[in-house]
């Protein structure tokens, strides 16, 4: 009964619309409901069973009803309910730490608690509309719940059992398991956000908790480092209270990054109004040498400069980041790696990623108000800009030649990397440091330690070096770096294939890690594409992609290097073409239309194991799909220029007498790709996924070549498609169902009776017309089903009227006979008779809406 209470509840909380005459009616609800919700919380010990139900109830009642609904509730209860609010998001916080220590497979307090979280964040995001100030105090106990329920003993109580007993248990590492940063990105997104509203009490606590962790640690290591010294047994360290300082900094570094940063995906990142008004507030009481010197001294606590106290609080915190920093590397140069957790180092590159893309060289007209202290640290042209550039690239050489081993963290701080030179103004500075220009060098030439790193951090490695490449330099110095980073690139690679007995060399061990170093840095090129620097990339990959496809012959029976070469193309098409005008564009479809002829002729003799092999044994499918999708991508994302992009190059060809286009090199594709795709290997997720988007793709853009395909290749073409809407996942469906519309539009346009594309589309009026009326289906898909029907009706009324009257016919009850005759009257009073007419078919959608709420659930066959 409980579950079943719980669930009416929560939809009760979610009453919306209409339902109310007016606003007072909706406020007495809201008030009864929450009065109500009160004294069940309030007279009942929550069990296990019952947490995620009444979050959701909670969550709800504020997602569903207008701010301004929950402000005219009385000031008293609105306050009960913040406070029951704020006691249910600790105590379940509470309980899902407790879940995680015993390892339970149901985590429900956890689902409860990012239920509840997420609550928060939705309150905190609408502050304005609220008293302010009302959400500081709640946000504070929250916010010190979650950290103290990670951190360890005494502070917190991480890792307590039931009764309060430490649990060193050596936890399982799931190799597959996500980092903690993004497996519980939402909760720290929330816990960040409510640090913000308190940032007076958040900001200074996360620091001096940080602070203190990392003077511990310092004072272990040495201490670790001594013992080990005196002691002949090296494995003798007893590692516990390093590990409990290591996830103590762990989760305080993340909580950090959280607060101080929004994690901007597509838009130019800003500091957060909540955290420059926090250090606008306190910018009086600040000195700004004393904020410097604490900045500039990682190697220092900050507790012992002088002054200290009158430092601004959010450089403060990133200074006891970077003196975590600096922690790490002084052990690694003691020879105390082993003794380092890898996770602190992927935490702070992390760290300071973020923190770099928001805070580093901050664009002062981007905001309306701005901080004296954050402006003067690290505004353009500052010495502390400079500063800290420096000491991040140093950060990064050092951790590339330590951590070569620990692939992650060497990925995380390439990206870092990435991050220095992505934006030209943070590239100008960076390519000031000799240290740079050193790295630069040191990667050209192959040298130890970095041709140790892992191949897709050789590749980010590559790509962050083209970036710094078209930073701001004179003519010679420019000329000079390109001749130190892509030129020896090119002549290691010329003088190795042009020798006369390649063909003997190529399968040697030395050989191949040289051509795939060379297929790795080319990736690496591609990605570091940017509209201003396309035309030099494009030339110079050009020159190397008719070497590629000479390699495709010589290693046609290693498939790890034929899926690099192919991942090299993929590449260059997926960053590339949208930028390329047409005669370059020609170019790039030649040379990928010769890469597919030379993989046809390899593939006829390519002996793979059968279809419930390994996934990855289709690797090379799955890259060609890729690979024709982002050719066909030019149809529609087209942002060349010709004249400009390239104006000081030759533009070649004319386009009139244009050789090869898209469409001939897709379809040339399809011709592979379709015989090879059976069922078996449609289970496979990845290769499913894209070859549903890539044939979708094709029927959108090229409808008119779909009939003009072989026979046995267009019968499986339509059986792809049948299938894909019939026994695949609702995405799938949909796709298919969008590929529908452009065939039936094909045919109307042709007016051919007796084509095999005119039957098919018979064929899939019957099942679009049978998912709609006859089968559950989800209600995502009722606007693409709708559309494809539309189209097929226009196309075929009279299989249409006679698909209507059989469902007629066969029903006994004169009830739902007439309530569906009715339907399907009002469905196409809109359209009659249908044609290919936008107006007509958005006023056959909007009837569609009403007919599926109206006789939706009369016909579904269960």
């Amino acid at each position: 009964m409980a579950q079943d209470s719980l669930q009416c509840l929560a939809q009760l909380a979610s009453m919306h619309g209409p339902i109310f005459p007016d606003e007072s009616a909706q406020v007495s609800y809201l008030a009864h409901l929450v009065e109500g919700l009160l004294s069940m919380i309030n007279g009942i010990e929550i069990e296990d069973s019952e947490a995620v139900g009444i979050s959701n109830i909670i969550s709800n009642l504020i997602t569903m009803f207008p701010r301004s609904t929950l402000t005219a509730l009385p000031s008293d209860l609105f306050a009960s309910f913040i406070n029951c609010l704020t006691l249910l998001t600790c105590s379940f916080g509470r309980s899902a730490a407790l879940e995680e220590v015993l390892d339970k497979d149901d985590m429900v307090y956890m689902e409860a608690y990012d239920k509840l979280l997420e609550s928060w964040l939705t309150l905190v995001q609408d502050e304005e509309h609220f008293p302010r100030g009302c959400f500081v105090p709640p946000a504070i106990q929250v916010f010190n719940s979650y950290i103290q329920c990670h951190l360890a003993a005494p502070d917190g109580t991480r890792n307590l059992s039931v009764n309060g007993v430490p649990s060193h248990e050596e936890e399982e590492i799931n190799e597959l398991q996500e980092d903690d940063r993004e497996l519980f990105s939402d909760q720290l997104s929330s816990v960040g956000m409510l640090g913000r509203v308190a940032a007076d009490h958040c900001v200074p606590l996360l620091t001096s908790l940080l602070e203190e962790r990392v003077t511990r640690l310092h004072g272990q290591l040495q201490r670790t480092q001594q013992h080990l010294m005196a002691s002949s047994e090296p494995g003798s360290v007893d590692r516990t209270v390093l590990d409990d300082l290591y996830e103590d900094i762990h989760w305080l570094i993340l909580v950090s990054g959280y607060l101080l940063a929004d994690d901007s995906q597509g838009e130019t990142p800003l500091i957060p109004s909540e955290v420059m008004e926090f250090s606008i507030k306190h910018a009086a009481q600040v000195d700004i040498n004393t904020t410097l010197q604490v900045l500039g001294s990682p190697g220092e606590k900050a507790s012992s400069i002088p002054g200290c106290n009158h430092t601004d609080s959010v450089i403060r915190l990133l200074s006891a980041v970077l003196r975590t920093s600096e922690v790490e590397s002084r052990a690694t140069r003691a020879s105390l790696t082993e003794l380092l957790s890898p996770q602190m180092g992927k935490d702070i590159m992390w760290f300071l990623r973020r923190w770099t893309k928001t805070y580093l060289l901050l664009d002062e007209k981007l905001y309306e108000q701005i901080s004296m202290p954050l402006s003067t640290a690290f505004g353009a042209d500052t010495e502390g800009a400079q500063w800290i550039v420096g000491y991040l690239l140093e950060k990064v050489i050092n951790n590339l030649s330590v951590w070569s081993s620990e692939p992650e963290l060497a990925n995380d701080t390439v990206e870092l990397l990435v991050t220095l030179v992505e934006k030209r103004e943070r590239a100008n500075m960076v390519v000031q440091c000799e240290s740079w220009w050193n790295l630069a060098k040191q990667f050209a030439s192959r040298s130890p330690p970095l041709h140790l790193l892992s191949s897709s951090v050789q590749r980010t490695l590559m790509k962050a070096l083209v970036l710094g490449g078209f930073a701001h330099m004179d003519a010679d110095a420019k000329q000079q770096y390109w001749a130190e980073v892509l030129h020896p690139l090119q002549q290691r690679f010329l003088n190795l294939i042009n020798q006369d007995n390649f063909a003997q060399i190529s399968q040697e061990e030395a050989v191949k890690r040289e051509i795939v170093a060379t297929l790795e840095a080319l990736c690496g090129i591609a990605e570091a594409t940017q509209i201003d620097n396309v035309a030099s990339l494009f030339s110079f990959l050009m020159d190397f992609l008719s070497s590629c496809i000479g390699l495709m012959e010589v290693y046609s029976n290693t498939p790890e290097t034929i899926n690099l070469i192919i991942e090299v193309f993929v590449e260059v098409a997926h960053k590339q073409i949208c930028y390329l005008g047409e005669t370059k564009s020609m170019k790039l479809y030649e040379a990928c239309l010769t890469l597919l002829q030379v993989y046809s002729k390899n593939n006829q003799c390519r002996k793979r194991s059968d279809a419930a092999a390994e996934e990855d044994q289709y690797q090379d499918l799955l890259l060609i799909m890729e690979l024709l999708t982002n050719l066909l991508s030019k149809e529609f994302i087209d942002f060349s220029d010709t004249d400009e992009v390239f104006r000081n190059q030759d533009q070649g060809t004319p386009a009139s007498s244009r050789t090869v286009s898209a469409a001939d090199v897709v379809l040339y594709g399809v011709n592979i790709v379709l015989p090879l795709m059976s069922q078996d290997l449609l289970k496979f997720p990845s290769l499913c996924n894209q070859y549903y988007k890539l044939i979708t793709f094709i029927c959108e853009i090229f409808p008119e070549k779909i009939p003009q395909l072989p026979e046995d290749l267009f019968k499986s073409l339509m059986f792809s498609l049948e299938l894909g809407m019939t026994s695949m996942s609702s995405e799938i469906s949909q796709l298919c169902l969008e590929a529908l519309s452009p065939l039936a539009e094909q045919c109307a346009k042709t007016q051919e009776k007796d084509t095999p594309l005119f039957v098919a589309t018979r064929h899939f009026l019957k099942l679009v017309f049978d998912m709609l009326v006859l089968q559950k289906h989800n209600t995502e898909m009722t606007v693409a089903a709708g559309e494809a029907l539309y189209t097929l009706v226009c196309l075929h009324q009279a299989e249409y009227s006679e698909l209507v009257e059989a469902l007629l016919s066969s029903q006994r009850d004169a009830v739902i006979y007439q309530r569906l005759a009715d339907a399907f009257n009002k469905l196409t009073a809109s359209s009659t008779p249908p044609t290919m007419d936008r107006k007509q078919k958005v006023a056959f959608l909007k009837s569609l809406e009403e007919f599926v709420a109206n006789v939706g659930g009369l016909l579904c066959v269960k």
